[in-house]
């Protein structure tokens, strides 16, 4: 059998992860007016900001599929049977 899953807000180590893309995601850390060099175009800091957010959907699909218990009460009772 599986073990069985926990819930994710009991995990420590996967709120420090959400925690570091977070800060990713949000651009106050960068210098005020920072916008060299260009990429195509486009600030250096968007990119960084679309990678973390990606980053964010591949983490939280994951936190999803293998950490989180979406079954109820009732469908566990009843696979039990």
């Amino acid at each position: 059998m599986s073990k069985p899953k926990k819930e994710p807000i009991k995990n420590g180590k996967l709120w420090i992860v959400m925690g570091i893309l977070f800060v990713l995601i949000n651009p106050w850390y960068f210098p005020a007016g920072s916008y060299q060099p260009l990429f195509w175009g486009i600030p250096y800091w968007a990119f960084i900001i679309i990678g973390a957010s990606l980053l964010l959907s591949a983490f939280l699909s994951y936190i999803l599929k293998y950490h989180w218990d979406l079954a109820e009460e009732e469908e566990e009772k009843k696979g039990a049977e």
